[in-house]
C-alpha cells in the first residue's frame, strides 16, 4: 500500500500532469463561457491529440476541461442572458435579473462557488462508491450485463427532455451503426456494402467529433452568419454594455451570502449527485430539477425568476455535481452516464484501459492517481476561474463566424493525425451530416451515443446468455439481478406514462 501510494502521489502531482490539468481547466472555462461552444465539443475535438501525452496528463486534461465547462456556461448565462452551454439554461433564470440589478459579482461567484461545492461533493462520492461498486460488478454474468445494458438504454432515452420517442429513436440509430463491421461472435463481416475499411466498424474518435463538433459548429455558423442581422447585432452589443450607475460597493460577496445560498447549493448537488449517476440523464435535467426543487424548499419562493441567488447556486450546483456522479457507471460497469462521460471512457480506451468491473482492479495506479486528479482539478477550477470571470465575461461578444472556421480546421487535421487516415475525415464529415441532421430535428445526441457504444457490448452479452441457455430467451429472466434491472425499466415506463397523462388531464382542464 504504500509502494502504491507514492505511485499515486508522484504520477498526480508531477509538475506537468498538473500543468495539463491547469490548461484543460483554462480551456474547459474558456469554450464554457462562449455560447455554441461546450466541454463535448473540445473534449472530442482533443481526442485525436492525446495519443502522445501520458494517460495521468492527458486524463487530467480532459478532466480540467470537463469541470471547467461545468462552470464556463454559466459566465455568459449571467452576463447577457445567453447561456454557454445547454446546462447553464436554468442559471439564466436568476442570474440574468441579478445582473441587471446590480448584483453581477455575487450572480458569478455564487455560480462559482456552488459550482465547486457540487463538484467537489459528488467527486467525493465518486471516489468512495465506484471501487465498491465495482467489486459488486465482478458478480455480473452475461445475462446481468444484458439486463443492465437495457436498463441504460432505456434510461437514456426516457429522461431526454422532450419527447421520449425521439430519445429511444437516437438510441436506436446508434445502436444500428454499431452493428458495421465484424460480428462479435462469428468474426463475419456485415453492414460494409464492400467497404473494406468499415471492416473494424465505425472509428468512434471521427464519430464522436463529428456528431458533436462538426455539427455544433456548422449550425453555429449558419445562426451567425446567414441569419444574424444587423439589428440584432446592436441589440446585443448595445446589451453588452457596462450598466449604468453600477456600485461595486454594493456587489460585494460575502460568506453571509454564501452561507444564504448553501441550502439551495446542497439540494442541487444532492439532486445533480443523483441524476447524475443514471445513465445518460444530463447535466440540463439535473439542472433544472435542481431549481425547481429548491425553489419547493425555499422559504423565498416569490424571489425565484427575479435575481434569487438561491435561483443561482442550485442549478449550477446540479449541473457541476454530474461531473463526478456520471463517472460513476462508466467507472464500475463500463457504461458511461452521460455523453461527457462517454467520451471519457473514449479517452481511456485510447490510453490502454477499458471501462468496466475490472478497470480499477487492473489499472490501480492510473486510477486512483486519476481520482486525486479529479479532486485537486476542482480547486484548481476555483481559483483559476476566480480570476478569469471578469475577462471571460467579454467572451460572449466573439462571433461564431470567426471561431468556427479555425476550430473546424483543427477538428479535420486532428482527426487525420490520429490515425493517419483519409478515410477516418470522411467518416468525420458524414458524422457531422447526421448530427446536423439530429439536431435540426430535435433528435437527442446522448441516447445516439450510448447507443453506439454499448451497442456492442449489449450484442455480444445478449448473445452470450442465449448461448448459456441454448437458445431459451426464458433464460434471459433467471437471474434476481437481471428481473430487478427489467423491473426497474418497466417502473420508469409506468412513471413517465402516469405523469404524461396527468399532464394532459390537467391541460385539458
Amino acid at each position: 500500500m504504500s509502494e502504491l501510494f507514492l505511485q499515486v502521489f508522484e504520477g498526480a502531482f508531477a509538475p506537468s500532469v498538473i500543468l495539463y490539468t491547469t490548461v484543460g481547466v483554462f480551456l474547459g472555462v474558456t469554450v464554457g463561457a462562449i455560447p455554441g461552444l461546450s466541454g463535448d465539443m473540445a473534449i472530442a475535438l482533443l481526442l485525436p491529440l492525446i495519443y502522445r501525452v501520458a494517460p495521468a496528463a492527458a486524463l487530467g486534461m480532459l478532466m480540467g476541461i470537463y469541470k471547467g465547462s461545468m462552470f464556463g456556461g454559466s459566465i455568459s448565462a449571467i452576463s447577457f442572458g445567453v447561456p454557454g452551454t445547454p446546462a447553464a439554461v436554468a442559471t439564466v433564470e436568476d442570474g440574468y435579473p441579478a445582473k441587471l440589478q446590480g448584483r453581477p459579482k455575487q450572480a458569478m461567484l455564487t455560480a462559482l462557488y456552488s459550482s465547486v461545492t457540487g463538484d467537489l461533493l459528488s467527486t467525493l462520492i465518486l471516489v468512495f462508491i465506484a471501487v465498491p461498486m465495482a467489486k459488486a460488478a465482478l458478480h455480473f454474468g452475461p445475462v446481468e450485463f444484458f439486463a443492465l445494458y437495457v436498463f441504460a438504454l432505456m434510461m437514456i432515452s426516457l429522461l431526454v427532455v422532450g419527447e421520449m420517442k425521439k430519445g429511444i429513436a437516437a438510441a436506436a440509430v446508434g445502436l444500428f451503426i454499431g452493428t458495421i463491421g465484424m460480428d462479435p461472435m462469428m468474426g463475419s463481416v456485415r453492414l460494409t456494402f464492400g467497404i473494406s475499411s468499415l471492416r473494424g466498424g465505425i472509428p468512434l474518435i471521427p464519430l464522436l467529433v463529428g456528431v458533436f463538433a462538426v455539427s455544433e459548429l456548422l449550425v453555429q455558423f449558419g445562426k451567425e452568419c446567414a441569419r444574424l442581422s444587423g439589428e440584432k447585432m446592436a441589440a446585443m452589443e448595445e446589451q453588452a454594455r457596462e450598466l449604468v450607475g453600477y456600485d461595486p460597493a454594493k456587489d460585494r460577496m460575502s460568506w453571509k451570502i454564501y452561507r444564504s445560498t448553501f441550502k439551495a447549493t446542497l439540494v442541487g448537488s444532492g439532486m445533480g449527485t443523483f441524476i447524475g449517476a443514471l445513465p445518460g440523464a444530463g447535466s440540463s435535467l439535473a439542472a433544472f430539477m435542481s431549481y425547481g426543487l429548491a425553489r419547493k424548499l425555499s422559504k423565498l419562493q416569490e424571489e425565484f425568476g427575479k435575481g434569487s441567488l438561491e435561483g443561482v447556486a442550485a442549478p449550477e450546483a446540479g449541473n457541476s455535481a454530474t461531473a463526478g456522479a456520471s463517472l460513476i457507471p462508466l467507472f464500475a460497469f463500463g457504461i458511461p452516464g452521460s455523453a461527457t462521460a462517454a467520451l471519457f471512457g473514449a479517452a481511456l480506451v485510447m490510453q490502454g484501459i477499458n471501462p468496466g468491473p475490472m478497470m480499477i482492479e487492473e489499472n490501480k495506479v492510473i486510477i486512483y492517481t486519476l481520482f486525486v486528479i479529479i479532486i485537486y482539478a476542482t480547486f484548481i477550477n476555483l481559483f483559476l476561474s476566480r480570476g478569469l470571470i471578469p475577462i471571460y465575461a467579454k467572451l460572449s461578444r466573439i462571433r461564431a463566424c470567426y471561431l468556427v472556421p479555425t476550430v473546424f480546421a483543427l477538428a479535420l487535421l486532428g482527426t487525420y493525425a490520429s490515425r493517419n487516415s483519409l478515410f477516418d475525415v470522411w467518416i468525420l464529415l458524414a458524422a457531422g451530416l447526421l448530427g446536423i441532421f439530429l439536431r435540426k430535428h430535435d433528435f437527442p445526441l446522448g441516447p445516439f451515443v450510448l447507443g453506439f457504444i454499448v451497442g456492442p457490448g449489449a450484442e455480444k452479452a445478449l448473445r452470450q446468455a442465449l448461448l448459456m441457455g441454448r437458445g431459451e430467451w426464458s433464460f434471459l429472466l433467471k437471474s434476481p439481478i437481471a428481473l430487478a434491472f427489467y423491473g426497474l425499466c418497466i417502473l420508469s415506463l409506468a412513471l413517465l406514462h402516469f405523469s404524461a397523462l396527468k399532464k394532459k388531464i390537467v391541460e385539458e382542464d
